[in-house]
């Protein structure tokens, strides 16, 4: 049958019937197995250390999950337990930290962050080699602006350049381009950090008139408001 005629004999969108039918029986089937499973991920290493050591009952595990924290019922508790009898059950997940944490621990003063961040941001690390590197360009490239050290940045962009990741060689290659002056700004104490502030004000003044009033109100508005 053409993937039209099984979505009006089962009432599915075209789109869902071509990817079940481009899914193997594998997939299919460990995703069912799977599903509902999301409230209690966080505890699946429990359960099944409890369950090996002794404790089957369904109940007794599932009353034990809500000392922890679990929030789901007990159907989802006792159909993964099935599953471990059966011996198919779905293994533990492992949990993949976002990228705005990981970003978050890398940009952090190594010495602010708890052991279970730093605990983390290692083992990120472990797996992933392009990330180590880009931490540890990351982390040079924050001192150099810290401390001030601009002398550094030859240096640092031939680092990036040769052996940091494609975006962080992209950027160290846009630096070159301005040398003289992004070595000023990562070496002097002077900042145009005012004159951006005063521009952004601008910018918003116009925006809330425009359409609105003449160039002399608004003339008249950034002299007052300044």
């Amino acid at each position: 049958m053409s993937l039209n005629a099984i979505g009006r004999r089962l009432q599915l969108d075209r789109k869902t019937v071509r990817r079940y039918r481009n899914k193997d029986l594998a997939g299919l089937l460990a995703s069912a197995q799977d599903r509902g499973h999301g409230v209690l991920d966080p505890f699946i290493e429990h359960v099944q250390h409890r369950f090996h050591a002794g404790c089957t009952s369904s109940m007794q595990l599932y009353r034990d999950l809500l000392a922890l924290g679990y929030t789901g019922g007990y159907h989802v508790v006792n159909r993964y337990v099935v599953t471990i009898r059966k011996g198919i059950a779905v293994p533990a997940r492992s949990v993949t930290p976002r990228p705005r944490d990981i970003t978050s621990w890398i940009m952090r003063p190594q010495e602010t962050l708890n052991a279970s961040d730093a605990a983390q941001l290692d083992a990120v690390r472990s797996a992933c080699s392009e990330i180590a590197q880009a931490c540890d360009l990351a982390r040079e490239f924050t001192d150099m602006l810290r401390q001030r050290h601009g002398h550094l940045l030859r240096d640092w962009i031939q680092k990036a350049e040769l052996g940091g990741p494609d975006a962080i060689g992209n950027f160290a290659d846009s630096i070159r381009q301005d040398l003289h002056a992004v070595t000023a700004g990562l070496t002097l104490p002077y900042s145009s950090g005012i004159v951006e502030g005063h521009v952004n004000r601008i910018k918003t003044i116009k925006r809330q008139m425009y359409g609105r009033a003449s160039f002399t109100l608004l003339r008249a508005r950034i002299l007052l408001e300044s």
